[in-house]
């Protein structure tokens, strides 16, 4: 695989913390693949994911994204964007808020981010959710909203933390058809998981992690 298709390519990236070792750890991945993590809990998945939106700073190695290198640059300048596990909605923020916050963060102007919002609204079934509290939301609210700010200035790379392990059964599947439709788009993803059945369909590469390292990829 060549380095001028990768969008994301990770190079012998180590990083500890307390007494957890990750890596080294190198992975490249193109333009709109959909690879799935798994690996028992503890094996370093949601740490690589950290590492790469930059709210971690590796020990060792270097990460880049379309042939830069990003290893060091802040998070909200790196096109990345992160749907943590318990989605970290902002609760005094209302729907629309939240969904704005990264474009304000991106110097977005006011017609904008009004436009973008209310795409997003209607991309993901939001549009009458707009002035509503985040705390009143069900789960499957909540993840919609969540993944709606995440990809909100078009990053590009998205990452899930474990996006359906909070969802029941129902939920889970509509989540899933979310996720279909942002595979579709092109949007190159990244989804931790430690059940494998969840991203059946979805993924199109799977990286099995254990103890920090990466066991094996198909």
């Amino acid at each position: 695989m060549s380095k001028e298709n990768n969008i994301l390519r990770i190079e012998e990236l180590e990083h500890k913390a307390d007494s957890f070792t990750l890596g080294p750890v190198s992975l490249s991945v193109n333009e709109g693949d959909y690879v799935a993590l798994s690996g028992p809990s503890g094996s370093g998945k949601s740490m690589l994911l950290e590492l790469i939106a930059g709210l971690r700073i590796a020990d060792k190695g270097k990460i880049f994204l379309q042939g830069e290198d990003i290893s060091f640059v802040l998070p909200s300048k790196r096109s990345v964007g992160l749907l943590f596990q318990d989605y970290a909605l902002f609760p005094h923020l209302s729907v629309f808020e939240n969904i704005a916050y990264p474009l304000k963060n991106h110097s977005f102007v006011k017609h904008q981010i009004q436009e973008r919002v209310e795409e997003l609204a209607g991309y993901f079934s939001l549009t009458h959710l707009m002035s509503r509290d985040t705390n009143s939301l069900s789960g499957g609210e909540k993840q919609r909203v969540a993944l709606a700010r995440a990809i909100a200035y078009k990053p590009r790379v998205l990452l899930l933390d474990e996006p359906l392990s909070a969802l029941d059964e129902e939920l889970r599947e509509s989540s899933k058809e979310v996720l279909r439709q942002l595979k579709s788009s092109g949007q190159t993803i990244l989804h931790v998981t430690h059940n494998k059945d969840e991203v059946e369909g979805l993924a199109t590469t799977r990286i099995s992690m254990y103890q920090g390292f990466i066991r094996s990829v198909f």
